[in-house]
């Protein structure tokens, strides 16, 4: 495996986590409607521009961006990823 695969991977995990978080700020009246009636939160009385399935996608990408970059991190921090770049070359 190339040295530079896990920072690439540990980018692109970030990139699409700060993406998805922009949209679903972009689209609050569709997060709040998704969630209307709990925790408090109340949505606009108009309808919101974005669907449901792309609300829940926009989450899902959003968690697991950061999931993933947190994983990727400690698998380098414990010395994993060393042994993995060294047998590739």
């Amino acid at each position: 495996m190339p040295l530079w695969f896990f920072p690439a991977l540990l980018g692109l995990c970030a990139v699409t986590s700060v993406l998805s978080g922009i949209w679903l700020l972009l689209h609050l009246q569709a997060v709040a409607s998704l969630f209307a009636g709990r925790a408090d939160i109340v949505p606009a009385p108009t309808r919101p521009k974005a669907s449901r399935k792309s609300v829940i996608l926009a989450l899902i990408l959003f968690n697991a961006g950061w999931i993933a970059a947190i994983a990727i991190w400690l698998l380098v921090m414990e010395g994993a990823a060393n042994q993995v770049v060294q047998a590739g070359t």
